[in-house]
């Protein structure tokens, strides 16, 4: 097909890799639809995607990279530009870096001309001035919001209810969050922290975030993709096409399609960045394990836990007796001590059942295993979602944000239990113990197995053909195609 005559699309995402990586798939499944999509990063992490790039450029899909200069940001370290290689101390620097990637994208965009420009950016959240640039270039804006449907939902309800001072108290520790809702939530009052939730002259990066927390109102764009699939919120779904008035796609689960298919290949195991374990050496302890036996234990890209919490979290882990695989990130300063981190003689007590891997993790090839009975992990939107279509039940340790959001739709689908809470609690080791015990042992474990195996063939049907994702991504192609068409008939106007 003409360049001219396929829709442009220029896909936008925060520099991080939980939002960068749902939003490599989605502009690989976009591409597939006969458009060309534009992928912006900057040139730190061009390594990182390049691989992904070029293997859907040679089946034939139309994916590019569109690498802008970094823009100086204080306090960022040089080649740093992604958030899970920044120290804790630096992260406010990627929120600069992300509101300054604005100017070189509004440069690359003046320099498109009639050479196929973007016909609609799709813009990550976190990057809410992409709908000021779309304005100014007069081009359609469709928000991706990395959070899944019941999140989105209840992150908006939450921070316009305490703006608005309309949060409701049933007692002094429980609040019902009821605004732009279906039905009236029950949480825990620290579960909704105020002082993520609303804007603070002292937390700069929660005023960044308000725009992605508040989805209601004028100018929001011309509708919303969710990592999500109907199956699963469909509830929720609905709802927030009610709200904003506007088309939602849910699209998900963003995985590669051999997550399905079996037929894995390398690329899971390098997804993101490279594992810090070989992957024939993960896959040949997983394979001289017990089916459904293994807990895999992981808190995502970014979250370090203390020295306190890990050892914790060790003890429960040892107690429990169950097979582990447990992803431990730390800071480069605090490399040299990882012993530090654990129980005096844990590693050796637990070298013939448990592999520790100091670092980042091939997290699909370990969830695709038949060994991996649980997923421990802190309900991130893209590990919850992963680990559901996989079939496998989470025990979930909510930390902040969205995260008490997807442990209650876990709990309320019957597919996961909850062992701790909040980014500065310390795991009681007994209560890991009785959970995994619970999850791997009596009726509850077979239960959520049996629910998650379920939700596991919801997934799979609403990728394929005809399903319920795979509708919504050509539907969204063709919205784009409306669009070139519109503007080719407005340029052939005298």
């Amino acid at each position: 097909m003409d360049e001219l005559q396929k829709p442009h699309v220029a896909v936008l995402p925060f520099p991080a890799l939980g939002h960068y990586i749902p939003l490599l798939e989605l502009s690989r499944l976009v591409a597939s639809q006969q458009l060309t999509v534009s992928y912006v990063t900057t040139p730190a992490n061009v390594p990182r995607l390049q691989d992904f790039v070029n293997e859907a450029v040679n089946c034939g899909i139309d994916l590019r990279l569109l690498i802008l200069p970094t823009p100086h940001v204080e306090g960022l370290p040089e080649g740093r530009e992604s958030s899970d290689v920044c120290t804790p101390e630096s992260h406010g620097s990627i929120f600069a870096l992300a509101n300054k990637l604005q100017q070189p994208f509004d440069a690359w965009m003046e320099q498109q001309g009639l050479a196929a420009p973007p016909i609609c950016v799709v813009f990550d959240s976190f990057m809410g001035w992409a709908r000021q640039s779309a304005e100014k270039f007069s081009i359609s804006c469709v928000e991706f919001n990395p959070c899944g449907a019941f999140g989105v939902s209840g992150s908006n309800s939450a921070s316009r209810s305490i703006m608005q001072r309309a949060l409701e108290k049933q007692r002094e520790d429980y609040v019902v969050l009821s605004l732009d809702l279906p039905r009236p939530l029950r949480f825990k009052r620290n579960e909704i922290n105020q002082d993520y939730w609303s804007v603070d002259e002292m937390n700069p990066i929660t005023k960044f975030l308000l725009p992605m927390l508040q989805i209601v109102g004028k100018g929001r764009g011309s509708g919303l993709i969710l990592n999500t699939f109907e199956e699963l919120e469909s509830a929720y779904v609905q709802h927030l096409r009610n709200l904003t008035g506007k088309p939602v796609w849910a699209i998900g689960p963003l995985l590669p399609i051999s997550y399905f298919s079996g037929a894995l290949g390398n690329r899971v195991s390098t997804r993101g960045k490279m594992a810090d374990i070989a992957a024939d050496e993960l896959v040949q302890w997983l394979d001289s394990q017990s089916a459904g036996s293994v807990v895999y234990v992981s808190f995502g890209s970014v979250i370090n836990l203390s020295k306190e919490q890990t050892k914790a979290l060790a003890r429960g882990l040892e107690g429990s007796q169950q097979p582990f695989v447990w992803a431990i990130k730390v800071t480069e300063s605090e490399s040299s001590g990882k012993a530090e981190y654990l129980p005096e003689g844990f590693l050796e007590r637990t070298k013939h059942r448990g592999v520790v891997i100091w670092g980042w993790a091939p997290q699909l090839l370990i969830l695709s295993h038949a060994s991996v009975g649980a997923f421990l992990n802190h309900c991130g939107w893209n590990s919850t979602l992963e680990s559901l279509s996989l079939g496998v039940p989470i025990a979930g340790w909510p930390m902040f944000a969205d995260h008490f959001f997807n442990m209650r739709i876990l709990a309320e689908m019957g597919v996961g239990i909850q062992l701790c809470e909040h980014l500065g609690g310390v795991p009681d080791e007994v209560k890991v113990t009785e959970v995994l015990r619970q999850v791997f042992s009596d009726d509850k474990g077979k239960q959520m197995r049996t629910a998650a195996q379920k939700v596991k063939e919801m997934a799979r049907k609403a990728v394929g053909d005809g399903g319920s994702s795979k509708v919504n991504v050509q539907g969204f192609a063709s919205e784009m195609r409306k669009l070139l068409k519109t503007r080719q008939e407005q340029s052939s106007l005298p």
